[in-house]
């Protein structure tokens, strides 16, 4: 992703729509996967391109650890002025290979989460395939996305959410609308799509 997300990083927490998309996007998954019901207390979460952290701020009180990253050094700094105890927060482009894989500890996940990041990637079916193998087996991958209304439209299609996921070996995959937002007088669709990865 560009760099150009910096210019957003000091005012990205005052945006009262995005706030409201962390919110949705977190209570969808904890409806899915039962994130504040308790079991997940010894689980890692990577949260993929993670801005200045709203989700993995409402991930961390859950789980042993969140690994929060993102190609914009801003929107890190941000996050890491939080000082969020079990968030590890990395500038980094983990998609060319250059973070490193187990000696870093980005890799053995169980949930990666990426929130309004996949329909931005320029390779969006290489993208989940390296995300899908940082998972641990049983891991579960979920996004979130602008649901787009045709191929040529912005955001993603649900079809092609199926075949990136399916392509990327993730099994019991589900892609569906997972809620509206309003913005600017329109009412603009989010998916999600989840897939897991082999158990065996």
């Amino acid at each position: 992703m560009s760099d150009d997300w910096n210019d957003y990083a000091d005012g990205w927490d005052g945006n009262s729509d995005v706030r409201h998309y962390a919110n949705r996007a977190f209570a969808a998954l904890d409806e899915d996967a039962g994130i504040s019901g308790g079991g997940w207390q010894a689980r890692r979460v990577l949260d993929f391109g993670c801005g200045t952290g709203l989700l993995s701020e409402k991930l961390a009180p859950h789980v042993k650890e969140v690994v929060a990253v993102d190609t914009s050094e801003r929107m890190i700094a941000v996050l890491q002025d939080k000082a969020l105890p079990n968030v590890r927060a990395l500038h980094a482009d983990i998609l060319d290979g250059s973070a490193g894989g187990a000696g870093t500890g980005l890799s053995g996940f169980d949930l990666i989460c990426a929130s309004s990041v996949c329909s931005f990637l320029p390779d969006y079916g290489g993208a989940v395939a390296v995300l899908a193998g940082l998972l641990n087996r049983g891991g579960m991958f979920v996004q979130w996305d602008w649901l787009a209304s045709g191929e040529d439209a912005s955001g993603l299609t649900l079809q092609r959410v199926r075949d990136a996921l399916g392509a990327a070996g993730l099994g019991s995959v589900r892609v569906e609308q997972a809620f509206e937002m309003g913005s600017g007088g329109q009412v603009m669709p989010v998916l999600t799509g989840v897939g897991f990865r082999a158990a065996e």
